[in-house]
């Protein structure tokens, strides 16, 4: 997850825990390392650390959520980093999120197909997420998607 929000390789990560940059503060069940989340926000570029004290608290509980698999997490981790131009991580949080059928981040990855964010632009693929995303009942979805339907024309 610390590669993710900062954007950098694992391998990367590994190495600044290797050398002390990033501290190591354990092992979770499955045996990944675990970062100190408090210095993973301190890595961060303005703006994209938040600055007031509640804020850092709710960016640090939405990074253990999402760290535990929790699909709204995911998707809400995965849009900001979308926003602060981290498309390659904010892609694989929401694609993740996706597979737990969240409606929410099938939208936005059919908005980062659309337009190229983090992956190959790819209309077929962008149309599939939308679609996907408006059978789980999301309501931009579902409006885009009947909107593209009357556009195509009657059926043949």
């Amino acid at each position: 997850m610390a590669s993710l929000v900062l954007g950098r390789s694992e391998r990367t990560v590994r190495r600044w825990c290797d050398d002390g940059t990033l501290r190591l503060v354990g092992s979770d069940a499955a045996g990944r390392a675990l970062v100190c989340l408090e210095q993973v926000l301190d890595m961060l570029a303005e703006p994209a650390a938040p600055a007031a004290p509640t804020q850092r608290q709710a960016w640090l509980r939405l990074v253990l959520d999402a760290d535990s698999g929790d699909a709204d997490a995911l998707a809400c981790l995965g849009t900001q980093l979308l926003h602060q131009g981290r498309t390659a991580g904010a892609v694989s949080l929401l694609q993740e999120a996706a597979q737990q059928q969240h409606a929410d981040a099938m939208h936005w990855l059919s908005h980062c197909h659309l337009h190229g964010l983090g992956v190959d632009r790819d209309a077929d693929l962008a149309l599939m997420w939308l679609h996907r995303a408006a059978a789980q009942g999301h309501v931009v979805a579902r409006a885009q998607s009947r909107a593209l339907r009357r556009l195509s024309g009657p059926p043949q």
